[in-house]
């Protein structure tokens, strides 16, 4: 009898000790809970975010916290994306001038077949191929490209830039169908190579980083050709770059603006439904 007693007071106490362990757990979870809506109300959308999905790790059993934080979750990233929409419509505003501006050293070519056009430099939009240079230009949603155009038939592969100190870049081998360019005209034969983004490897980077130096092209394959980049095939480099890096960047907050607009729908559709439910259920009763 004696020994049922005592192990009844164990588990009692055990019962106690277990109950009160969870309560100091729960008194936690619902500090931690008061800390993330105090973020919320600071704006701190990012960290707000970041503890709302730590709360089930720390705190496994505080059910009633989880799901108060899962719903504040929804309100916490409505706000976030609210703000972001915001913001790039305010980034935007500033950058939009700059892009025409640039713009303006470019002339649009759009063939009929094409759903998108290019962005060709002023500086070397004409049509007729009078010598080996280099030449550029921005794909309509923000890539650029580099060619080298070669006068006499050497089956190059590969475009190398180098400065004076011995710094250089040099693309990929490019032999990929639809960037190699060989043809015939008027008793000469003509190489276009087509460094894109997948084979560039540094040169655009490079040739802009050290526009205000001596710069020499090697174009590389079965022999080598080399040239001094001129001033002229420079500018249109760098007019380039500076184009690419606004139109990638005008891409990047169109598409984020585009995202936090189809995430807000999302959340206010499943409020709306999750209301609508409720009605249901409370009618059904």
């Amino acid at each position: 009898m004696m020994k049922k007693y005592i192990y009844l007071l164990a588990v009692i106490g055990a019962f106690f000790t277990l109950n009160s362990c969870q309560e100091k757990k729960n008194e936690e979870a619902i500090k931690y809970l008061d800390s993330i809506k105090a973020l919320y109300q600071q704006s701190a959308y990012p960290e707000a975010l970041s503890r709302i999905d730590s709360i089930q790790i720390l705190f496994p059993k505080a059910f009633p916290e989880i799901k108060e934080g899962l719903a504040l979750k929804q309100e916490v990233r409505k706000a976030y994306d609210a703000r972001q929409i915001v913001d790039c419509d305010s980034l935007m505003t500033v950058y939009q001038p700059r892009i025409d501006s640039v713009k303006k050293l470019f002339v649009y070519q759009k063939d009929k077949e094409d759903t998108k056009g290019t962005f060709i430099p002023k500086a070397v939009s004409g049509g007729v191929l009078t010598a080996t240079m280099l030449r550029a230009g921005v794909e309509e949603e923000g890539p650029m490209y580099i060619e080298s155009v070669y006068l006499g038939g050497q089956l190059h592969n590969a475009i190398q830039a180098k400065i004076k100190d011995g710094s250089l870049a040099e693309t990929k081998p490019i032999d990929d169908e639809g960037l190699n360019f060989r043809f015939s005209h008027m008793g000469k034969q003509y190489e276009v190579i087509k460094a894109t983004k997948f084979h560039d490897n540094g040169l655009a980077d490079f040739i802009f980083n050290n526009a205000s130096q001596p710069i020499t092209i090697t174009l590389k394959g079965k022999n080598t050709t080399s040239f001094a980049l001129s001033n002229v095939q420079k500018k249109a480099i760098t007019d380039s770059y500076n184009l690419s890096k606004l139109l990638l960047l005008q891409d990047s907050l169109m598409s984020a603006k585009d995202k936090a607009s189809l995430r807000i729908k999302y959340v206010d559709e499943q409020k709306q439904k999750n209301e609508t439910l409720k009605l249901e259920q409370q009618k059904a009763k």
